[in-house]
């Protein structure tokens, strides 16, 4: 299942996939879907994006570490 998301001034690769996958680590799943803004870094409002369902192998424990987990 996919879901679509509006955004808003402000959203960024990283919040939005803590905000639905309670991971920034997993942000790869959200611009994978999305490649065509990729090179985004900062969004402006109304872009719609596909948030698509978390696979089971991403919720893995075997994640590496961000450098700011630390």
């Amino acid at each position: 299942m996919k879901w679509k998301y509006i955004t808003e001034q402000g959203d960024t690769w990283d919040t939005l996939a803590f905000d639905f996958y309670g991971s920034e680590k997993l942000m790869h799943i959200l611009i994978e879907a999305n490649s065509q803004y990729a090179d985004i870094v900062i969004f402006s409002p109304g872009i719609e994006l596909i948030i698509p369902e978390t696979p089971l192998s991403a919720q893995s424990t075997n994640l590496v570490k961000a450098p700011w987990d630390d």
